[in-house]
Formats: structure tokens, C-alpha cells, sequence
């Protein structure tokens, strides 16, 4: 086989082809999560292959904490939010998913307190008044 400039020229636009592809595909299935809570606590675990991700496109990533933030911890499959005192708490999550629908785990620091995780398409309150302080969410995905 012989290697002329077009056949080369050809094959690494092919190959480029395929990466663009591939990234515009994992850039469709990262989702937006939007977390509320009140609590001193919180901790959001995946249950499913989904995972969190940076915000895309250079997206700026906030938490506003009303009484201060102590803690912020985030891995693939676990946000752990930890404040000084209970007091309103907002952040905004990322999660790459190849499913719609997210299975997580949702904890809060006590039995008054509530954490609240929002999509588009709906939302999860854990305000349960219940000794175990954790409550098993699925939530439906759409892109923002």
C-alpha cells in the first residue's frame, strides 16, 4: 500500500472526525444538578454508572453559603458538603450519565434540616423527619 499526502491528509481527518465526534457525544449526556439545603451537612451519592464531572464549557462553579462553608469535597461518585453553622446553602453539581435517569443516595446533617436536588424535569426533597438521616432518590435527566 502506498502512502501519498491525500491518503494521509484523508486518514488523519478521519481520525479527527472521530475524536470531535466522541467529544460532542460525552458533552450530550452531562446533566445539571442544582442542590438547596439547609442543613450543616449534606452528602449526594451516585447509586448508578453515572459520575460528576467539571462544569463544561468553563462554566463557573459557585457555592453560596449564607452562615460560611467549611467543606467542600467532591469525587466521582460523592459530594460531601459540610457548613459552620445550618443556614441556606446552594450549589450547582455535574454529572456525565449515558442513562436519564439517576439513581442517588441523599443525606442530610439532621432530622429538621432538608436537602433538595432539582433538574429540569423534576426535583428530590429530603425532609424526611426520620432517625436515618438518608433517603434514595432517582431523578430524571434532560440537558440544560
Amino acid at each position: 500500500m502506498i502512502f501519498t499526502k491525500k491518503r494521509i491528509i484523508f486518514t488523519l481527518f478521519s481520525i479527527f472526525g472521530i475524536f470531535a465526534q466522541y467529544a460532542n457525544a460525552e458533552k450530550e449526556n452531562i446533566y445539571q444538578l442544582k442542590v438547596d439545603t439547609d442543613s450543616n451537612w449534606t452528602s449526594i451519592e451516585i447509586r448508578d454508572d453515572a459520575v460528576f464531572v467539571i462544569p463544561p464549557d468553563n462554566q463557573p462553579f459557585e457555592v453560596l453559603a449564607k452562615k460560611g462553608a467549611k467543606s467542600f469535597t467532591i469525587s466521582e461518585k460523592r459530594v460531601y458538603f459540610e457548613a459552620y453553622t445550618r443556614g441556606e446553602t446552594s450549589f450547582d453539581l455535574y454529572v456525565f450519565s449515558p442513562n436519564q435517569v439517576l439513581g442517588l443516595t441523599i443525606c442530610k446533617g439532621s432530622r429538621t434540616s432538608y436537602t433538595t436536588v432539582i433538574t429540569q424535569e423534576g426535583k428530590h426533597k429530603n425532609d424526611s423527619n426520620e432517625q436515618d438521616l438518608c433517603e434514595k432518590a432517582a431523578l430524571v435527566l434532560v440537558l440544560h
